[in-house]
Formats: structure tokens, C-alpha cells, sequence
């Protein structure tokens, strides 16, 4: 073998050697680099580990004790203080928790008193040039004339009336010829009429009206007359003045002759005041004047308003109901309407129908003793009926207020020129002729306008007070307890990177699934 052969041989042996180095290199880089992949994943495993220890130092005994240093909590310094003994500081811990017990207690009663949303009431007396005359609405205690019923009914029928009256239909007397009968066609037909009723009618004492100023209406006490109810409310008569001169007068005749029996034990008229567009329940709601008598009648105007929901009241906003002007009567009256015509298919003269029910069929005299009388007294039975009409108080109302007094009337030195002129006796006027005044007696009003009773701005007042008497602490004092909080969190993020160091756990473990 030449010395060139060998120098070839030894050549490539080098190579060989040199290749298996550079191999064995290249595996153990790739081991380091595996192990230097893992020692990061447990680096940041023991990392993780330690985020509580971190959090500890961020909220360390250090920073509460320089916080309850510097806080305007009161007491909170002796706690958080290593310079004061134990003891001490136990007794303060538990004076600070009481208090705020004390504190948490009073803040959830008045809390709960601010959402129970109850109301009080303020007066207030208001002056005004003008004042609104009511509608006043009078009817006759008499339903039937005697001298329509003698010609519309039969003998039996009258001795029947004089006995036990239509309310009884139901004794032992035979009502057969009663049963088809309709009553609120007679009632129209037969009532008194106000041509008869008003002998004298003077507005302000300077200006004359007449029956023709009346408008008929079937009311719960049979057929009235209303003045001033225009159709426009704003057409309403208005005075500027108060006393005697400045309202109305009249004089009416009571026909007490032709009183008929059955239907009233007294003898005058029954009056109601009320606003234009309401409609009057004056059985319910309206006062009696007498014959023999000059009745002067003073107003006082009120306007209620009350609060909406949520408060107590509930009170309905709505101005109107069925064609009248919202009132709790009024809603009530129209529920028992449509529970009548719902259980015996028609309506009663006493209860009202706005124009908007359409042409409801009146009761006939059997269906009333037969279906009306007994719904009725099971509507008064069962209370949960009435609730069902859910009747609330209206948001605004406007009320007037009477004030009756009398004088005997006519006097001594006038009788007998009234005698006169009426071509009567003194019982004859007496009986029947009687004198009223209306009129206001200020020319001003009352609102009572409702209010919360706890406003919102007192449940503040209240806790801010409650929180300095019991720990003086306010507002501030718990926006510092939040402002050391946050900035406690926000350097824990800032100081360990946490959303960044995800990001690089989840790539290393990505590389070693790979």
C-alpha cells in the first residue's frame, strides 16, 4: 500500500468521524432545547403557583395598616395599628363591626321605607279673578207626577203603589200586570217638568234665565235638571266675585200636589254640585233642601291632585270613561252597568251608559225584581265584585264644596203680597215654593296636591347622616375603600404581565404538542 492510499483511507475515516460528531451535536441541542422547554413550562407553572403570594403582597399587612392610616373611616386605624396592643385592637374591631351592623340595619329599614312609596299631602290656599261655577243638577224627591200615573196605570196597580210602593214588588200582592211594564219610559214621561219647576231663575242678579237654561238627565234619583253643563266645558259660567248677588238664584215649585205614592216619604228637592261633564249621582252624593225655607248655599272649590304609580294612590290618569268625565262613582256605577247587562242582558235607569255602549235596552219592572235585585245583592255580598272594577282615584279633581244654611221663608210682611201674586194661601207657599242661593263664598281655592313622603333625596340625607353618627364615614369614605382596591388589582395585573404570560404558556404548549 503507497503512501498515497493511506492518506485516502485516513481522509475518510476523518469525514466519517467528523459527520457522527456533528450528529451527536445536533441531538444534544435538540435535547437542551426540549429541556429548556420544559424547564419554562415549569417556570411558569411554579409562577402561577406563587399569583397568590403576589396578590398577598399587593394586599399586604403593610398597605391595610398605611390605608387605615390615612382612611376618614373612624376607628378603622386601631385595628389595622401594630403598635396597639392586641386587646385593644380587638375591642376596636368589634365597636366598628356593631356600628356597621347598627348602619346596615338602618339603611335597609329606610330603603325599604322609600320603595314602600307612600304619599303626604300639602294645602295650599290660591288666589284666583275667576272661579268656575259648577253644574248644579236638582231633581224632585217625587219620581211619578199623581196626576201622569192616575191616567197610565190601572186601579189595582195604584192601590198597589199606595200600599207597598214598586220597591216591594215582590209581597204577596199579585205585580202580574207590572211585569212588562217599563218603568224608565214612565219615569221620563212622568217626572216633574221644568217648565213647572222653575218659577224664577236669575244669574249674578243681573242676568234672567230660564227653564230653557235646564238640561234633562236621567240620574240615580230619576229624571233631573242641570244648569250650566255646556258641551264645552270652557263654555261653563264664571264669576268674578263672591256673596249673595254674585251666583244664583231660584225659585222653584215642589208640586207637592201632585206628589204620587210609593216613591218618597219627604217632600223637597235633592241638589248636586258638580263639575261640567261629571256624571251626578245624587242619591249618593247630593243634599236635600225643604219647602218653608230660603236655602243659601256657599261653595268652596278644591282641587285634588294626587301622586301616580308607584305610589299608594294609584290614581288613574284618564280624564274620561265611556263619554263622563272620570270619577271613582262614576267608574263604579259603569261597572255595575256592564255586570247588569252581562247577567240579565239590558240596563238601569239609575246606573249610567256612555254614549260609547251603544243604545242599551232599559229593565223592564219584571226583569228588575226577577234578575237586577238578586245580581244586585250578590254584587254587595261578594266584595271581590266591586274589586274587580279596580276603581282608582283620578290624578286630578276638581270638587265643590257646599255650605247649607236656612232661614224661614216667607217672612210675615211679605206673605201676603206672595199670596198675591201666586194666587195661593200661606200653606200653599209653604208647601211648595222654595227659595235657593248659590254662590261662592271667596274667590279663591285649595289645592291638596300630593307628595312622596320619603323622597329619594331623603333617603340619601338619611344614610349620609346615619353613616357619620355611626362610623363617620360618607360617600367618600366608601369610594376610598374602592379606589384602594383598584389600584391594588390594577398593579397585580401590571407587575405579572397575566394576560401576556398566558399567551406564552399557550404557544410553549403548542410547540411540545408538536
Amino acid at each position: 500500500m503507497d503512501v498515497w492510499t493511506v492518506e485516502k483511507s485516513l481522509k475518510t475515516i476523518d469525514e466519517s468521524t467528523s459527520t457522527d460528531s456533528v450528529r451527536m451535536r445536533g441531538w444534544k441541542h435538540e435535547e437542551g432545547d426540549v429541556d429548556g422547554r420544559r424547564r419554562s413550562v415549569h417556570t411558569q407553572t411554579d409562577c402561577d403557583r406563587s399569583n397568590a403570594d403576589n396578590c398577598r403582597q399587593i394586599f399586604s399587612q403593610r398597605k391595610w395598616k398605611d390605608f387605615g392610616t390615612v382612611t376618614t373611616l373612624h376607628g378603622m386605624r386601631y385595628i389595622t395599628h401594630s403598635n396597639y396592643s392586641l386587646v385593644r385592637r380587638i375591642i376596636w374591631a368589634i365597636v366598628l363591626l356593631f356600628f356597621m351592623g347598627v348602619l346596615i340595619f338602618v339603611v335597609v329599614d329606610n330603603t325599604v321605607r322609600y320603595f314602600n312609596y307612600n304619599v303626604t299631602s300639602i294645602v295650599t290656599v290660591k288666589y284666583v279673578n275667576d272661579l268656575t261655577f259648577p253644574a248644579v243638577t236638582i231633581c224632585n224627591y217625587n219620581l211619578l207626577r199623581k196626576s201622569y200615573s192616575e191616567k197610565a196605570f190601572d186601579e189595582d196597580v195604584l192601590d198597589a203603589f199606595k200600599v207597598f210602593g214598586p220597591s216591594n214588588g215582590q209581597s204577596s200582592i199579585n205585580f202580574t200586570a207590572l211585569k212588562d211594564w217599563n218603568i224608565t219610559d214612565d219615569l221620563i214621561k212622568g217626572a216633574h217638568q221644568k217648565e213647572d219647576m222653575v218659577i224664577e231663575c236669575s244669574w249674578r242678579s243681573t242676568i234672567n234665565c230660564t227653564a230653557d237654561n235646564f238640561t234633562q238627565v236621567l240620574t240615580d234619583f230619576g229624571i233631573c235638571y242641570t244648569f250650566n253643563d255646556p258641551k264645552n266645558p270652557e263654555d261653563a259660567l264664571k264669576v268674578q266675585q263672591t256673596g249673595y248677588d254674585s251666583g244664583l238664584y231660584l225659585r222653584l215649585n215642589l208640586e207637592q200636589y201632585d206628589y204620587f205614592y210609593g216613591f218618597s216619604k219627604g217632600a223637597g228637592f235633592k241638589v248636586m254640585l258638580h263639575k261640567q261633564g261629571e256624571f251626578p249621582f245624587v242619591k249618593q252624593l247630593g243634599f236635600a233642601i225643604s219647602p218653608g225655607f230660603e236655602t243659601l248655599v256657599t261653595l268652596k272649590f278644591t282641587q285634588l291632585v294626587n301622586k301616580e304609580t308607584p305610589y299608594v294612590t294609584h290614581c288613574v290618569v284618564s280624564e274620561d270613561i265611556h263619554g263622563f268625565k272620570y270619577t271613582v262613582e262614576t267608574c263604579q256605577a259603569l261597572c255595575r252597568t256592564e255586570y247588569i247587562l252581562a247577567n240579565c242582558g239590558c240596563r238601569t235607569s239609575e246606573l249610567p251608559a256612555g254614549p260609547d255602549m251603544g243604545q242599551l235596552r232599559f229593565c223592564t219592572y219584571g226583569e228588575i225584581i226577577q234578575c237586577v235585585q238578586p245580581a244586585m245583592r250578590k254584587w254587595a255580598f261578594f266584595a271581590d265584585l266591586d274589586a274587580r272594577c279596580n276603581c282608582s282615584v283620578p290624578c286630578f279633581r276638581e270638587v265643590f264644596s257646599p255650605r247649607i244654611s236656612e232661614v224661614f221663608w216667607p217672612a210675615e210682611h211679605i206673605t201676603k203680597a206672595l199670596q198675591d201674586a201666586f194666587n195661593s194661601s200661606e200653606s200653599f207657599l209653604r208647601k211648595n215654593i222654595i227659595d235657593v242661593v248659590i254662590f261662592f263664598e271667596e274667590l279663591n281655592y285649595e289645592e291638596i296636591r300630593q307628595v312622596a313622603a320619603y323622597p329619594f333625596t331623603d333617603l340619601l340625607s338619611d344614610i349620609g347622616g346615619y353613616m357619620g353618627l355611626m362610623v363617620g364615614a360618607s360617600l367618600i369614605t366608601f369610594l376610598e375603600f374602592v379606589d384602594f382596591l383598584a389600584i391594588g388589582v390594577i398593579e397585580y395585573c401590571q407587575k405579572h404581565n397575566i394576560f401576556k404570560r398566558r399567551r406564552k404558556i399557550n404557544i410553549s404548549q403548542t410547540h411540545i404538542r408538536s
